[in-house]
């Protein structure tokens, strides 16, 4: 009985540890992005929710609170899509007007 709670209480433990790798390896990833992005042309708003995203995304990683930073990097992500959709909606009713 006590082997099979220590079997399970290591898996838990490894799924745990390699869900934390994945989300720190996300998060810098989604941090490149956010830079990139940050030097292309972008309305205003768009550059103000991108910039405070890198910045509270940046403070996670300091502070090694991997959800955390996924939250911040989804954010970034929705205002940029948000752009693309405006955008696109615009070159359509121009293409069609």
């Amino acid at each position: 009985m006590r082997a099979v709670l220590l079997l399970v209480a290591a898996a838990a433990m490894m799924s745990a540890t390699a869900a934390m790798a994945d989300n720190k390896s996300d998060c810098q990833k989604g941090i490149a992005m956010i830079k990139a992005e940050l030097k292309k042309k972008h309305p205003a708003p768009v550059l103000l929710t991108l910039r405070k995203a890198l910045s509270d995304a940046e403070t996670e990683v300091i502070e090694e609170d991997w959800s955390e930073c996924m939250d911040d990097i989804k954010t970034a992500r929705a205002s940029y899509r948000q752009f693309l959709v405006t955008a696109g909606a615009g070159q359509a009713a121009a293409v069609v007007g």
